[in-house]
């Protein structure tokens, strides 16, 4: 499951907010979305953030869940994911190597340093 969260600072970000895994109906309708905000504003830059994630156990998942984000790189310029689990930067710079998306993982402490960083 996943909402929309308004992130006036950047009308280039494209703020989600992630806590189920996706179905593929999620998945679509969130390529279509980055599609509109794309064809609008060009590059966009992704902030995600997981809460409370339940299929954070396993990298497959992550991969899945984020399949929309893969099939539209060429229209993402960065990507930061917001998360509760160390390990899960290991995940997602897998993902931003293999989806050539320039990737970046911090803790839900660490918002503002993502929130730099995805504006940067």
């Amino acid at each position: 499951m996943f909402e929309k969260v308004n992130y006036p600072e950047n009308e280039k970000v494209l703020c989600l907010k992630i806590t189920e895994g996706l179905t593929d109906k999620e998945n679509d309708a969130l390529g279509r979305l980055l599609e509109r905000q794309a064809t609008q504003f060009g590059k966009i830059r992704l902030l995600l953030i997981f809460k409370g994630y339940p299929r954070a156990d396993r990298a497959e998942s992550l991969y899945d869940d984020l399949r929309f984000a893969k099939l539209f790189a060429e229209k993402i310029e960065r990507m930061a994911v917001v998360g509760d689990k160390a390990w899960q930067e290991t995940w997602i710079a897998l993902f931003g190597l293999f989806g050539g998306i320039a990737t970046a993982y911090f803790e839900h402490s660490d918002m503002d340093k993502a929130k730099a960083w995805i504006a940067g």
